[in-house]
């Protein structure tokens, strides 16, 4: 019985490291969506350009 605790406690241990990396990743891509989406705002707003008028060709193209 012993190795079989021994088994369940590995793969909790890993399963705990593995969802912790993931949630980092998570977090990582969010900050650099909003890097992204800050930039394309400054980028918009220097150029005088409304992003919805650019953004909306794009979207109705990956909708179709």
């Amino acid at each position: 019985m012993e190795l079989g605790n021994l088994a369940t406690i590995v793969a909790l241990r890993t399963t705990v490291k593995l969802a912790w990396t993931i949630a980092r990743a998570a977090q990582a891509l969010g900050a650099l969506g909003e890097r992204l989406e800050s930039a394309v705002e400054r980028q918009a707003h220097r150029r005088q350009v409304d992003i919805a008028d650019v953004l909306e060709p794009l979207i109705a193209d990956a909708k179709a």
